[in-house]
């Protein structure tokens, strides 16, 4: 990492610190390039030892970190000060050098943490939006899928009386059907046939349950046609 001035690390992690307020990412509640440029530009591109050391700090409380300044920061005094307050020893041979471990692979960029655990502000943001799509998700109506269906009822001869079939099919009640307007339509010799207009919630109701509705009245019709079923 290139030598930055103090003051210049601290500029900067206070304006991402300002950007970030009530927010987990600089772009809103999903990490994003942004994200990764400001982290850069922070701590280096390629600092994966510093990534480490700055997420195990991040892992402890405030309270741990001020009581470094006891116990803690003496036991880390460097050794040329314990040395120099120890009694002088004779001179001990040289210990042969130990290999050096093996240097650590490589992190992917994917596998580095680049964030620290949520503050408050952050959790109550997310918790807020979390509320706020699911008030969305209940004011938003149910839709509702119908059609729009045109009968061909077809008499048995001349002497079916199609206006009284008409209200007794009216006169079936279904939940999800709604019954239309009728008509009266030659066709050859005086005899006519019956067309019904109706409207059904596709969940509810289904062609099979409309024949059997119409072809109920066996002693009035010969047969049922459907003409045109539209989505609504």
């Amino acid at each position: 990492m290139s030598a930055v001035k103090k003051t210049d690390v601290a500029a900067k992690a206070g304006e991402i610190d300002g950007k970030l307020k009530g927010k987990m990412f600089l772009g809103g509640d999903r990490p994003s390039a942004e994200d990764v440029k400001a982290f850069h530009e922070l701590l280096g591109a390629e600092n994966i030892a510093l990534y480490r050391w700055v997420k195990h700090i991040a892992s402890f409380t405030d309270a741990e970190r001020k009581n470094w300044t006891g116990k803690e920061a003496a036991a880390a005094a460097p050794a040329k000060e314990k040395k120099e307050a120890a009694p002088k020893e004779a001179a001990k041979p040289a210990a042969k050098p130990t290999a050096k471990p093996a240097a650590a692979p490589k992190a992917d960029d994917d596998e580095v943490d680049l964030f620290g655990e949520e503050t408050e502000e952050e959790k109550a943001a997310l918790e807020a939006k979390k509320a706020s799509d699911a008030e969305k998700k209940k004011e938003k109506p149910k839709v509702i899928a119908k059609s729009s269906i045109l009968l061909d009822i077809k008499p048995w001869d001349d002497t079916t009386d199609l206006e009284d079939l008409g209200r007794k099919i009216k006169a079936v009640e279904k939940d999800g059907l709604l019954w239309g307007a009728q008509k009266l339509v030659p066709i050859a010799y005086g005899v006519k046939k019956l067309q019904q207009l109706l409207v059904i919630e596709d969940d509810k109701v289904t062609g099979d349950d409309l024949e059997d509705i119409i072809m109920g009245f066996e002693e009035f019709v010969q047969s049922m046609d459907i003409v045109a079923w539209n989505k609504v």
